[in-house]
């Protein structure tokens, strides 16, 4: 049901007289409410930006003062990272600080710059085997370039983090661990990607070759079916089953008039085909 109220009212965004059919309409057109919303969104972005900038400014104007504790905000310009980042430093001490009245943190800034001049717990030319295979448990290995890193085996294989270490873990290649990045052996990795890049044969293409294989052997009739037997056996017309032993190479010989075909590929395709419940 149409309203029939009529309203005279200024349009928000022309500034043109027009006419309103409800007491809320604001714009003229659906062109005019567009762009006003539009110039809302923008200028809402804008003063946040400027907001954000100003509060970066503000931080940096702090930093420069060689204040001797900051706070968790100061902290986290001074490493580049969140302050959610930071209160998880905190809580798994890999960050030392002082908690006054509840929430009022501060951390000294000497305790951050000691972090860099500490040495690593773990120096980068030790690799400590953490995965039974070849290398044993106490043994160490100083060469990393016999390894490949998890950022390197993605870009070779072409696969997410994920896939890497499943496929790595069935095919039980070795790793190593330095600090907190795992390394897989070279060598076996190689051979995995060898297999991974080799092209999948179709199982026609599988079964085509292993009749080739079987045709090599040579065969008696005794190890042969008739191709009435076939029709039998897989209840189709002979002019098919022709057409289907054929397109596999079936091993075949003759015996005066009678095509006799091989009983070990017959035999494989019938199970074949009764799995796939084409018989």
């Amino acid at each position: 049901m149409s309203s029939k109220i009529r309203i005279k009212r200024v349009c928000a965004q022309c500034h043109q007289d027009f006419v309103a059919r409800t007491t809320v309409t604001k714009f003229c057109s659906h062109d005019c409410n567009r762009r006003y919303y539009k110039a809302v969104y923008k200028a809402e972005k804008i003063n946040q930006s400027e907001l954000e900038t100003i509060g970066f400014k503000q931080t940096i104007r702090l930093m420069e003062v060689e204040k001797d504790f900051l706070s968790v905000a100061e902290t986290a310009v001074m490493l580049g990272c969140s302050k959610a980042a930071i209160y998880k430093m905190i809580k798994f001490e890999r960050l030392k600080s002082v908690n006054f009245l509840g929430n009022l943190i501060r951390i000294r800034r000497q305790d951050i710059l000691d972090k860099f001049d500490a040495p690593s717990p773990v120096p980068e030319n030790v690799i400590t085997k953490i995965k039974e295979g070849p290398l044993q448990d106490t043994q160490k290995v100083t060469d990393r370039a016999d390894f490949y890193g998890i950022e390197e085996l993605m870009l070779l294989f072409n696969k997410s983090r994920t896939a890497i270490y499943t496929a790595f873990a069935r095919a039980h290649v070795s790793k190593i661990k330095i600090g907190k990045e795992v390394y897989f052996e070279k060598k076996a990795s190689d051979k995995l990607l060898r297999k991974y890049r080799e092209p999948k044969q179709s199982d026609l293409e599988k079964e085509r070759l292993n009749n080739q294989k079987l045709s090599q052997q040579g065969l008696k009739a005794s190890q042969c079916y008739s191709i009435d037997e076939c029709v039998k056996m897989f209840g189709k017309d002979r002019s098919l089953l022709y057409g289907i032993f054929n397109r596999r190479l079936v091993p075949k010989i003759r015996d005066g008039h009678n095509v006799l075909l091989s009983k070990n590929a017959i035999d494989r395709l019938y199970k074949t085909f009764k799995k796939e419940g084409k018989i």
